[in-house]
């Protein structure tokens, strides 16, 4: 038992340190390449495809508030939750 958490606590260090490793490689090129990454990444988003869809179901949401504090109740309020996609 003894070996095997030894044998754990290795492990995790060296994913830690090859995750150290690689986001120094990654600042360095940033840096070389005239990005300013002094203290974090620059990063893009793996997906956006969530963060979209809020954003447009916020704006979705703001107009429909504005329309309906107008007195235009051509379109009524509903529930605009989320569904599973």
């Amino acid at each position: 038992m003894i070996i095997f958490l030894l044998w754990l606590w290795i492990t995790n260090l060296a994913l830690l340190f090859g995750a150290e490793l690689n986001a120094e490689t990654e600042r360095g090129r940033q840096l070389q390449a005239g990005i300013p990454a002094e203290d974090e990444l620059q990063l893009p988003p793996r997906d956006t495809r969530v963060s979209d869809k809020t954003a447009a179901n916020d704006a979705h949401d703001i107009e429909r508030q504005l329309r309906h504090s107008r007195g235009d109740s051509s379109t009524p309020p509903t529930d605009n939750s989320p569904t599973p996609s």
